[in-house]
C-alpha cells in the first residue's frame, strides 16, 4: 500500500447537502469531478492493493463505511478510489461485504489509511506474490491485511506473475543500464500520471 498525497477537496462537495443519499449523488457533476480528482491523485492505482483501474473501472470508496459514520459520506478525507477485487474478493466492495468477510469488522482504532506515511512500513512484499507484515505494528497490519483481502489467492497469484516478469527481466547480472530503465518504467509516472501495478512489490525488487 503505497502513500497517497492527498489534495484539496473539490469545491462542490462543501455544497452537498449532509443527508443526501449517496446513490442520488452518484452520477452527478460533482460525483464525476471527485471521482476523477481521486484517480489523478492515486496516479491509477487502486488505493490498497496497487492494481490498475482503469477510467472505467472501480469506484469511489469510504474508507469509513458509510454505515459507521454517515456524517463523512461526503467528507473528501474518507475517499479513494478502490478496485473492484475481482469477483469481490478483496479492496473496497470485500471489506464492507459482511457476508463474504464475517470475521473483519470495521476498527477505527486499527484502521490507518494510505494517506498516512505511516501505513506503507506496515507491509513487506514477497517474490512468492505474498504479503506480510513487517515488524513496525504486527497487529495493525494483520488487521489491514485481513480487513481488505490483500492476501487473497487472487491477488498473491497477480502480485507473483509480476514479480516474476520483472526478475526474469533483470537477469541474473542485471545490465545497469536496464536497471535504470526499469526503474523509471515501473516507478515513474507515465506521459498520462499513471503508475504501472504493484508499485510497492516493483520498488522493493528494483530497490532505487
Amino acid at each position: 500500500m503505497r502513500t497517497i498525497q492527498r489534495n484539496v477537496a473539490p469545491g462542490c462537495l462543501a455544497d452537498q447537502p449532509r443527508n443526501q443519499d449517496w446513490g442520488t449523488f452518484r452520477g452527478t457533476p460533482c460525483h464525476v469531478t471527485v471521482d476523477a480528482d481521486l484517480r489523478r491523485e492515486q496516479q491509477g492505482l487502486c488505493c490498497y492493493c496497487e492494481s490498475e483501474v482503469a477510467d472505467n473501472e472501480g469506484h469511489i470508496e469510504h474508507m469509513q463505511p458509510r454505515r459507521c459514520n454517515p456524517s463523512r459520506t461526503y467528507d473528501y478525507t474518507n475517499m479513494a478510489i478502490s478496485c473492484d477485487g475481482g469477483t469481490v474478493e478483496h479492496c473496497g466492495r470485500y471489506k464492507d461485504d459482511r457476508r463474504r468477510n464475517p470475521k473483519h469488522a470495521w476498527d477505527a482504532a486499527r484502521f490507518s489509511p494510505p494517506h498516512d506515511p505511516a501505513t506503507t512500513s506496515l507491509f513487506s512484499y514477497l517474490l512468492t506474490g505474498g504479503i506480510a507484515p513487517t515488524t513496525a505494528d504486527v497487529a495493525r497490519a494483520n488487521y489491514l491485511i485481513g480487513y481488505l483481502g490483500l492476501d487473497c489467492p487472487r491477488l498473491n497469484e497477480r502480485r507473483r506473475q509480476h514479480a516474476r516478469h520483472l526478475i526474469d527481466t533483470l537477469g541474473d547480472q542485471p545490465d545497469p543500464g536496464l536497471v535504470d530503465w526499469l526503474r523509471q518504467d515501473y516507478l515513474q509516472t507515465d506521459k498520462d500520471g499513471r503508475l504501472k501495478q504493484y508499485h510497492s512489490l516493483s520498488k522493493a525488487i528494483l530497490k532505487p
